[in-house]
């Protein structure tokens, strides 16, 4: 709350310079309870959301860890208000709470990418594709965003290849 007229005055500049989105990672949402969470970290984060959202940009809010146990507060945002890009939360229950509310940004293991083979991670896709893609408002990507220096380059090429063949609509 202290730094709220700051951040704000931030994205003012910002949207006046031509700034249009505003990535912005929260680190404390899996280590607050429901309550907590609700109480004192959700109202501000909250009004930052609208302020951007009523200046005409769009947040992309990156939702580190498991943001399983609030994805209902996201509902009190108004529909397209932004982008939810979740590193650990399982994006299928994700997208059917917040189908034709909030798109969806995530969906790939990075554990997956490292450890994986071209097959398992085609399967993974097609497999996740079919439970998300219905109704668009779903962007495929990694939990994280960047890949270990270790990744097979064959399993990058498998994502590739799978969400062309079966991202299509």
């Amino acid at each position: 709350e202290a730094l709220l007229k700051v951040f704000l005055d931030q994205v003012s500049k910002s949207i006046e310079m031509g700034c249009k989105y505003f990535m912005m990672p929260l680190h404390l949402n899996e280590y607050l309870s429901p309550k907590i969470y609700k109480e004192f970290y959700w109202p501000t984060l909250k009004e930052v959301i609208l302020e951007i959202n009523k200046a005409g940009a769009k947040a992309i809010v990156f939702f580190e860890g498991q943001h399983e146990q609030h994805l209902e507060t996201i509902l009190d945002l108004p529909r397209g208000w932004g982008v939810a890009y979740f590193e650990k939360t399982d994006v299928v229950k994700a997208k059917e709470l917040l189908k034709n509310h909030t798109c969806i940004m995530g969906g790939i293991p990075i554990s997956l990418l490292v450890s994986g083979n071209p097959y398992t991670i085609d399967e993974y896709i097609k497999n996740l594709l079919e439970k998300v893609k219905p109704g668009g408002g779903f962007i495929l990507t990694t939990g994280i965003g960047s890949i270990p220096l270790e990744t097979p380059i064959e399993n990058i090429s498998a994502v590739i290849e799978a969400v062309e063949k079966y991202g299509k609509y």
